[in-house]
């Protein structure tokens, strides 16, 4: 619904200038790119259009509820930290393509190198290897390579190779395209086999998220650097992170104001990955929680709160169902708060029913996928919680995905302060 409606928006902007900026957004064969709509229309353009639409689409479902204007990406092009390009056949050769990001099965690939989201760092990247495949020492990985993952900072990226198996020859061939790469990319400070044997369109596979990755260290640092409301952050390549840190500075104070933590509550963060929001916004709270499935995720959350010495933190490995919350949500209080960051499926059935059984004061619930909000929304009010604030931000430039932060309180709380409010109106006028 969202994407019709902003597809509307936009298509009345026009193009910026020239369609497509000379060395940018063009497959090898000079076709022009249309994954995404930075080869047609400005950051400044798109935008405006974006918060058109986002108002257009939220009035009529969340009349009560205000949506804030769109805070806008600092980076509207060249801001992915996280990119990837599949590789696929073409005439008996192997070539790496960007394929569309909705994941849309048979959408055949596009060789582009340079992606005008992504900085030119990923595309020095994708063009060295490009090369390297043509040459014999890279041949054996070949036909086990699924895909070329660039994850890292604006400054230092790691390198990994998705392969379907790891074996002496496939780790041969990738120091080859190790030695390569570090030659030619000096942004590049390590590269990693990550084995997956699965054949889905997903970059980093359909393992379980509750299982250990096969992983290969084939050159350097493994781990991801990022520093966010002036904490460093390292991760493994393997855990969740935003593709738009130029934006993540803008959703921690965004959610540290909307939840308002204090000594007196505690904080409980649903899908903590390595422990960002816990690190950030939990620091004031009395205490913070995380819970989080992923083994690498919960382990680099744990070694984030030791190095940065945050004694009030810590990280409880479990899945989120809404029986697990049960026992992981037992000792909330109407105090505190919660927060949840879940993957673009949207939560388990039972997490929000459970969450809003205890009672917390406040709950920041984001979303990455647009599509789910109506529905998660209308679960929350049946729970009896109802949305008070929301604000969107622009973490996806380019594309037709939008994140969204809301805020939602107990309804009963609410019909009290109304009350509150009505009986305080009364009691004012009648002693004029």
């Amino acid at each position: 619904m969202f994407k019709e409606i902003f597809e509307k928006h936009l298509s009345g902007t026009g193009p910026a200038g020239a369609a497509v900026p000379e060395g940018a957004c063009i497959t090898s064969s000079s076709r022009i790119c249309r994954l995404c709509h930075a080869s047609s229309v400005d950051y400044p353009a798109e935008a405006d259009a974006r918060d058109r639409a986002l108002r257009d689409f939220w009035k009529p479902l969340f009349p009560g509820t205000p949506i804030a204007p769109l805070v806008r990406s600092p980076l509207g092009r060249g801001y992915r930290t996280v990119s990837k390009r599949k590789a696929f056949p073409v005439k008996g050769e192997t070539r790496l393509g960007l394929i569309d990001a909705g994941g849309e099965e048979g959408h055949r690939p596009l060789d582009v190198a340079a992606c005008r989201v992504e900085p030119p760092s990923h595309a020095a990247v994708y063009t060295r290897m490009r090369n390297s495949i043509l040459s014999s020492p890279v041949r054996p990985l070949l036909p086990v390579l699924r895909y070329v993952i660039v994850k890292g900072n604006y400054s230092e990226l790691v390198v990994i190779l998705s392969v379907t198996r790891i074996d002496t020859g496939v780790v041969s061939a990738a120091n080859s395209v190790s030695r390569s790469l570090t030659k030619s990319c000096p942004d590049v400070r390590g590269v990693m086999l990550y084995e997956d044997r699965s054949d889905g369109r997903y970059y980093m596979g359909t393992r379980s998220p509750g299982g250990r990755g096969n992983v290969r260290k084939i050159y350097g640092d493994t781990s991801v650097y990022q520093k966010f409301a002036g904490k460093g952050f390292l991760f493994p390549p393997l855990a969740f992170s935003q593709v738009n840190a130029s934006l993540v500075d803008g959703l921690i104070a965004e959610a540290g104001r909307m939840l308002g933590l204090s000594r007196e509550s505690d904080l409980y963060d649903l899908y903590c990955g390595y422990g960002l929001f816990t690190l950030t916004i939990g620091a004031p709270a009395r205490r913070a929680a995380g819970f989080e499935r992923t083994p690498e995720a919960i382990e680099a959350a744990e070694a984030n709160a030791r190095r940065l010495g945050s004694p009030n933190a810590r990280f409880i490995r479990s899945d989120i169902t809404g029986e697990t919350l049960l026992r992981l949500l037992s000792r909330m209080r109407p105090t505190d708060a919660l927060l949840l960051d879940p993957p673009r499926g949207g939560t388990a059935q039972g997490v929000i029913e459970i969450a809003a059984a205890r009672r917390p004061g406040r709950v920041v619930h984001m979303f990455c996928n647009i599509d789910v909000v109506e529905g998660e929304i209308f679960r929350w009010r049946k729970a009896g919680y109802v949305p008070v604030r929301a604000v969107p931000f622009d973490m996806f430039p380019g594309t037709d995905e939008t994140e969204i932060m809301v805020l939602f309180t107990p309804a009963d709380a609410r019909r009290e302060e109304g009350i509150v409010q009505r009986t305080s109106l009364k009691g004012t006028s009648s002693t004029r």
